[in-house]
């Protein structure tokens, strides 16, 4: 019953395929018919075919939620597990954004989002079927989704990843916020309240940076490349130049597989150029608020040292 065109569609869109595709690929309506009465198919959502034999994954489902309903798109946390974004949780519903009006579902295992505005750069169209909100609208959609800490940690890890840009970030933010539209006030709060410096590569370095923001330690985020004797360019995950003070963060996979006598070098350089380096293991990170309270106390007695000094 399947022609080899057929097969070849499933194939490429995760096992999906709608019935125009199948008739383009040689298959006829009754060939589907007795396909789906032998349970070699199924139909799923509407008017779209899921091949039994491949997985009904999360991919697989918006795959042809998408086909189905060609004008809506993924996004969420759903879109941001596609997108490999972290803080994006467990969560087995699918969010599915329409526009407003649309008359759609319920759908089982689906949460329906409605937007008024979505621009054609606002979706990705990836090959396998699936429309995905952009990394720029994914950003403001998560908004109204994640908490202020869980947001900025996207938001850094897509400007890390040179995925966005914050000119990127502040132009969505004035086309889509609106009081009416949820999260954004939250959007425009986390790009407001960015510290200075290069994005945060991790989401302890987040965390660390918002615990020391809070107690008025005026850190600067990926602290430009330092010249230090014997060892060579450094960077810093965040630090205080003015008083030569900065904060390692030692979760990263580097710091997991070799040994801390390069580190333990690398700040005996930092010391002999006056730079006091704090570092900060995964371990610590189970008493957070504790652990930034240290590092706080850290630097005021730098900045006490240096002024003693002279």
């Amino acid at each position: 019953m399947l022609t080899e065109e057929s097969m070849a569609v499933f194939a490429d869109h995760r096992g999906m395929a709608t019935a125009t595709m199948l008739t383009i690929a040689g298959m006829s309506r009754r060939a589907r018919e007795r396909a789906v009465e032998d349970g070699l198919l199924e139909v799923i959502y509407e008017r779209v075919f899921h091949i039994r034999s491949s997985p009904l994954t999360m991919e697989a489902r918006c795959a042809g939620l998408c086909m189905a309903y060609p004008q809506g798109y993924i996004t969420g946390p759903t879109a941001g597990r596609i997108a490999r974004l972290r803080r994006m949780g467990n969560e087995d519903l699918i969010h599915f954004a329409v526009p407003h009006g649309s008359n759609i579902g319920p759908l089982d295992g689906v949460r329906l989002r409605q937007t008024t505005k979505v621009a054609p750069n606002h979706i990705s169209k990836h090959a396998d079927g699936i429309r995905l909100a952009s990394p720029l609208r994914l950003a403001f959609d998560l908004a109204a989704d994640l908490d202020t800490v869980d947001l900025r940690s996207v938001v850094e890890q897509l400007l890390s990843e040179r995925r966005a840009t914050v000119s990127g970030l502040a132009k969505i933010g004035r086309d889509l916020a609106h009081p009416a539209r949820p999260g954004s006030a939250k959007f425009l709060a986390v790009l407001a309240s960015r510290l200075p410096g290069g994005p945060a590569e991790s989401h302890p370095e987040v965390l660390i940076a918002d615990g020391l923001q809070r107690r008025g330690v005026p850190v600067v985020l990926q602290v430009g490349h330092l010249e230090v004797p014997g060892v060579g360019r450094v960077r810093f995950d965040m630090a205080v130049p003015d008083v030569r003070w900065a904060v390692e963060v030692d979760v990263h996979p580097d710091h997991l597989r070799f040994s801390a006598t390069k580190d333990k070098r690398r700040d005996r350089g930092c010391h002999r150029i006056d730079w006091q380096v704090d570092r900060v293991t995964e371990l610590e990170l189970s008493d957070l608020e504790a652990l930034c309270d240290e590092l706080a106390e850290g630097y005021r007695l730098r900045c006490e040292h240096l002024r003693h000094r002279g």
